[in-house]
């Protein structure tokens, strides 16, 4: 038996139409078979064919997400540089302040020392009589 063609249609078309009708007979068993084979491959490519999609696609979804963290990383190690440029220049600020509170107490401690000695000593006050 030949793929659903029973034995006594072999023979009926053996004596019907000789061996060039069963070339064709088994030509077309042959085509069919053929045929059958050729659907299951394309369906077999389709079912890949969409496997492949559907892994480009998580890939594609994955790198995209991958590559937003990363823009997002970028983004915040900007922000530090960006908020280490303001501590800089708020120190900077500082610094300044601090350099002249520092020569304003110094130059009112020179004053006062100068003030001091200047000034009469407590019994060279007493001595001239200006406290009883």
């Amino acid at each position: 038996m030949l793929e659903g063609i029973s034995l006594s249609f072999v023979s009926f078309v053996l004596s019907a139409l000789g061996l060039p009708g069963l070339a064709v007979v088994f030509w077309y068993v042959d085509q069919r078979r053929t045929d059958r084979m050729m659907t299951e491959h394309k369906a077999e490519q389709q079912a890949l064919l969409e496997e492949i999609r559907k892994e480009r696609l998580q890939h594609a979804n994955e790198l995209r997400d991958l590559l937003d963290a990363y823009r997002e990383d970028v983004r915040k190690i900007s922000r530090f540089y960006e908020d280490n440029v303001l501590l800089v220049k708020q120190y900077e600020r500082f610094s300044e302040d601090l350099v002249a509170t520092i020569r304003l107490n110094t130059q009112a401690s020179t004053m006062l020392v100068e003030t001091l000695k200047n000034q009469p000593k407590c019994h060279q006050i007493i001595d001239r009589g200006l406290i009883k």
